[in-house]
């Protein structure tokens, strides 16, 4: 069978968008098994689906916990801090309290913690991953947090938000060039701000909402949901190791890391996706098992599983389309004064849309 091919240039979450509306799928439950930062979860929720998201990374399971699984705002009836009754004027009057958390976690004085000693250029392996100060900040932040879950001042909800809060922060004043599988040997601008937690992005709902940690192919055997919505990773570099930092941070297990950028151990998290040997009978048994309206797949030219072999394997299950769109590669420090700048090759990004029979 020969999928329909149709170009597109819309976001990643406008192909997914456009896709689903066009199966004629209005509502219903959509799962996204590799849901990372769970943007497309979320964007889902909004749009008044039940969303089911899962990923093994614990950070992406507290982003879960906190936007998806959470319908509400919270209100840290527990806590014991005094909040001032006069609503801000940067934000809505129901995140006031929220708000005023943030603020006091902001004004933490910083400490010399496990971030600080590893992941600093005050540490003694001298990494330059964080500022002395940011890094010390990340620790206060994180140390108050746990204190207030272990003695119940806060709930889990509460506890997942701040954290989201957290890590929501970390990545805007790190100094990399988008993951954490090198530090710059610069300081670039945006490391010396000082980090400041913003008010998370909450969305209500008045559906039961899933999040889980787990691996994908064992999930799906337990799931009937109107769409599957699939992006796994593309190349040989684990996830795992590109967002080591914030998992640590997620998880405040202070690992035994090792090596120049301090890796945590990762052997449970690693996925067949990442093996060319093996990432296409990860995929087959997937799609195999998937009891769904629509089963979607993003996947891009730069992935170790060909376009011809992905279409094989999926095209018997149902009508498979393709969409495609052309997109350059992304670089955050790409336009850094200390940095030539080289036209990156246009990478094609593909959404594979398999109506099953």
């Amino acid at each position: 069978m020969h999928p329909d091919l149709l170009s597109n240039c819309v976001t990643p979450i406008g192909f997914i968008d456009q896709t689903v509306l066009s199966q004629g799928i209005t509502h219903g439950s959509f799962c996204d098994l590799f849901a990372g930062t769970t943007a497309v979860g979320r964007h889902f929720k909004r749009s008044g689906f039940q969303v089911v998201s899962n990923d093994l990374m614990h950070y992406s399971f507290v982003f879960g916990k906190a936007y998806l699984e959470n319908n509400a705002i919270p209100q840290f009836t527990n806590l014991g801090l005094h909040f001032s009754k006069k609503a801000s004027s940067l934000f809505p009057a129901d995140t006031e309290i929220l708000e005023q958390v943030l603020s006091y976690l902001n004004a933490l004085p910083a400490e010399q913690g496990f971030v600080y000693e590893h992941y600093s250029d005050g540490g003694s392996a001298g990494r330059m991953f964080f500022s002395q100060a940011n890094a010390g900040k990340i620790d206060a932040i994180r140390t108050q947090i746990q204190r207030w879950r272990e003695a119940e001042k806060i709930i889990e909800s509460e506890y997942y938000i701040l954290l989201a809060a957290l890590l929501e922060a970390v990545p805007s004043i790190s100094n990399t060039s988008g993951t954490y599988a090198a530090y710059l040997k610069f300081w670039e601008a945006r490391s010396q701000k000082p980090l400041l937690l913003p008010i998370p992005p909450l969305l209500p709902s008045s559906l039961d909402h899933s999040v889980y940690q787990c691996d994908a192919a064992k999930l799906i055997t337990e799931l009937n949901s109107d769409v599957i919505y699939l992006d796994p990773p593309y190349n040989s570099r684990q996830y795992a190791t590109n967002y080591h930092i914030l998992e640590t941070v997620a998880r405040d297990d202070k690992p035994a890391i090792y090596g120049k950028t301090g890796l945590r151990p990762y052997q449970e998290e690693k996925s067949d996706f990442c093996n060319k040997d093996k990432a296409l009978n990860a995929l087959h048994q997937i799609v195999s098992q998937a009891h769904c309206r629509l089963f979607l797949l993003s996947y891009n030219s730069e992935g170790i599983m060909p376009h011809e072999a992905i279409c094989e394997i999926i095209a018997g299950y149902g009508r498979l389309q393709v969409k495609e769109n052309s997109y350059r590669r992304y670089r955050s420090d790409s336009d850094h004064e200390k940095r030539q700048y080289k036209p990156e090759k246009a990478v094609v990004e593909r959404l594979y849309a398999l109506r099953m029979n």
